[in-house]
């Protein structure tokens, strides 16, 4: 029998004293600002808090990148460098050359932190903004590597053996996860962790690769929509499609590399055709060469009853970061 979509329950080296530091607490997504009060209301201090709490790409909802809490130096001890994120900004005149660095476990595992030092508030905001997006992604990556290794441990070995026999690839999927059955089990996998409150999803599926459009954003929909159509079943005769009424500009559209592979990366809005359903998904188009062929992870998450779907998403992602091609 075939799911029907619904809501129901169904860059500091390692060393050898690593091994004994603490794990990291907090929540995903949650970083600690260690900055004394003068910096936090200046200028730069604002671009900071701007920066970390810049929108989740993706959502329907506004969600912030990170949860940002903030501590004086004065304030911060011991328990507090446990935390997973953590951004040491110091300014002072002492300081010789500005500079921003990247720490892995410098207190705790797996943790990340980045040091920010500036002479002056003025040189703080020039620093910054010339490191912005690789900030952002140095803790984004972070996030999406503790996830990879959390699943790697919860491995779903059944699962990522049916998907590597079906689709030839070796993906990390967590234990949580389950089968479900598509109208067309010939067309795609369909695996999803259901609760009472949501569900995430994750579709495997491929297609022929025909030259440099196969990766493409209207190419990549058309084969989505038409898949998710005869496949993905809503309430009432309802369907899935992917919401871009007002017109593609609601897609974000990257195209990158993942392990040696030209990948295209999608996010944006599903609904059903029909039915009052929807929420955020995202897309990984790998041109596999050795097959030519175009392998798809598809994940989606329904979350009705409340806006937070940045955490969920994220899980999907790191997912999907552990694809490879079987030789």
């Amino acid at each position: 029998m075939a799911c029907v979509l619904t809501l129901m329950s169904c860059n500091r080296n390692s060393s050898s004293d690593d091994v004994f530091k603490h794990s990291v607490t907090g929540k995903n997504g949650e970083i600690l600002v260690v900055i004394n009060d003068d910096v936090k209301t200046d200028t730069a201090g604002k671009y900071i808090a701007a920066m970390l709490n810049d929108n989740y790409l993706g959502l329907a909802a506004s969600e912030p990148i990170f949860d940002m809490q903030t501590v004086p130096h004065g304030y911060f001890n011991e328990t507090m460098q446990k935390f997973r994120n953590i951004i040491d900004v110091v300014v002072s005149d002492t300081v010789s050359i500005d500079t921003v660095g990247y720490y892995n476990d410098m207190w705790a595992r797996p943790q990340a932190f980045v040091s920010i030092k500036a002479k002056s508030k003025k040189n703080l905001l020039d620093l910054v903004e010339r490191n912005h997006i690789r900030i952002v992604s140095y803790l984004s990556r972070s996030e999406r590597e503790r996830m990879m290794a959390f699943n790697k441990k919860t491995r779903h070995l059944a699962l990522a053996e049916e998907l590597a026999e079906r689709w030839n690839i070796d993906i990390v999927v967590p234990n949580a996860f389950t089968k479900c059955n598509p109208q067309n089990r010939n067309a795609m996998s369909w695996i999803r962790i259901d609760t009472d409150e949501s569900n995430m999803n994750l579709l495997v599926y491929d297609y022929p690769y025909i030259g440099e459009g196969a990766l493409s954003l209207p190419y990549i929909l058309n084969k989505r929509d038409s898949l998710l159509r005869e496949n993905i079943e809503g309430p009432n005769g309802s369907f899935m499609c992917t919401e871009v009424r007002f017109g593609l500009d609601e897609i974000i559209y990257k195209l990158g590399t993942h392990k040696g592979m030209e990948t295209a990366e999608l996010r944006g809005l599903w609904r059903m055709e029909g039915y009052a359903m929807g929420g955020p998904f995202i897309l990984r188009a790998h041109h596999d060469t050795i097959a030519n062929r175009v392998v798809v992870t598809d994940g989606f998450v329904y979350y009705p009853s409340r806006d937070k779907k940045r955490n969920l998403i994220r899980q999907l992602e790191a997912i999907m970061y552990s694809l490879q091609i079987k030789k």
